[in-house]
């Protein structure tokens, strides 16, 4: 899985997560679909190789507290990008730092309010305009990245949906999923987190409560994927509901996303 890694000076988490056998045989291609952490931090040789890559459009999930905050510092001009400010208005803090400021910073309670925001992502309506702007680029056949802030929670759920649309089996979605853990060295970059999140929420952190946070869990998944049958009956039909993408569209995106 490690050759799906794209390194970069100071960009995270950047990785290919096309190259997965589907369920009828067939294989999503590479280079066409990419993942990744916020550009806010990427150097001018990271700018120089993104531009190299041809990537067409660029979904940002993030919220416009996280974009102000952290602006992206690329893509440039040739690439379209799409970002949803609907109803953020009033928000001055990522909901994941009110958590900690409200949470009594167990581990316990950290890894519940992270499988709770997972059975909610699915429906924010925000969220659901950007998954419907990333399938509706991807049908037009050119690469594409979709980030959050980390790259991980978010863009973990989309990155899924994306796979189970173009046929992948569930063990390989959490496969994909999972290596999250792996492609951030969590551990290296764990006290540099730390810092930081303290510094903005003026309080101490445990290190052992933000683990829960800063990693991937496959019940974090899960609880997501089992909300969307709950409220929908499969993920296929929630897809074709709330994103657009049914039996028609997931065709057009096998036809140009597998080979």
């Amino acid at each position: 899985m490690h050759d799906r890694l794209v390194a970069f000076e100071r960009v995270l988490n950047f990785r290919d997560f096309g190259g997965w056998n589907t369920a009828d045989g067939a294989k999503v291609v590479r280079g066409k679909l990419y993942r990744s952490a916020a550009f806010n931090d990427a150097s001018d040789a990271d700018i120089a190789r993104l531009n190299e890559m041809n990537v067409s459009f660029l979904v940002d999930l993030r919220r416009p507290e996280e974009r102000r905050y952290e602006p992206n510092k690329w893509p440039g001009e040739t690439t379209r990008v799409f970002v949803n400010d609907e109803g953020a208005e009033g928000i001055s803090l990522p909901p994941h730092l009110v958590a900690l400021m409200q949470s009594d910073l167990s581990p316990a309670s950290t890894r519940t309010y992270m499988t709770n925001l997972y059975r909610e992502i699915p429906f924010d309506p925000r969220l659901i305009g950007l998954y419907r702007n990333w399938f509706n680029e991807l049908a037009e056949g050119g690469a594409g990245v979709i980030h959050c802030a980390a790259g991980k929670d978010r863009t973990g759920i989309g990155c899924a949906l994306t796979l189970i649309a173009l046929g992948v089996d569930e063990e390989t979605v959490f496969a994909d999923y999972e290596f999250t853990n792996q492609a951030v060295d969590l551990e290296k970059r764990m006290p540099k987190i730390q810092e930081r999140m303290e510094e903005r929420l003026a309080r101490k952190l445990d290190p052992e409560a933000l683990r829960p946070m800063l990693g991937v869990e496959i019940g974090y998944l899960r609880a997501a994927l089992d909300a969307i049958d709950a409220k929908h009956g499969s993920v296929l039909s929630y897809m074709e509901s709330e994103l657009g993408v049914g039996a028609h569209e997931r065709a057009v995106l096998r036809g140009k996303l597998t080979g």
